[in-house]
């Protein structure tokens, strides 16, 4: 398993499938679609429905725990943040997933 996260930045839900077996096919085993692109929620769904635990996928620009909610519902696995938003990471760690905050410095961590 290599450790990259795909980015699937604005690929409709009728591609996303194709678009992630391509990139599972060259070993990236963890893929994030980011909240901003259309349907995400139904990427993402589509995505756990067809690889299930063998992929982890996700959303990326996740600020809120409302969508840390919908993505638990949904069989997303990873939260990534553009920040380190407490209650976001601490939501995302009850639920079972795994956050990915967006920070640099310790100061931000």
């Amino acid at each position: 398993m290599r450790e990259i996260i795909a980015i699937l930045r604005g690929v409709a839900p009728n591609d996303v499938v194709n678009v992630a077996e391509t990139i599972v096919e060259a070993g990236i085993e963890k893929i994030e679609v980011p909240l901003n692109s259309p349907d995400p929620f139904d990427s993402i769904s589509m995505l756990y429905r067809h690889f299930g635990d063998e992929v982890l996928t996700g959303a990326g620009t996740v600020l809120t725990t409302d969508e840390v909610d919908r993505l638990a519902e949904i069989g997303s696995k990873l939260v990534v943040s553009p920040n380190y938003n407490h209650e976001v990471v601490a939501l995302s760690k009850k639920r079972g997933l795994l956050p990915y905050p967006g920070v640099l410095t310790p100061t931000e961590c």
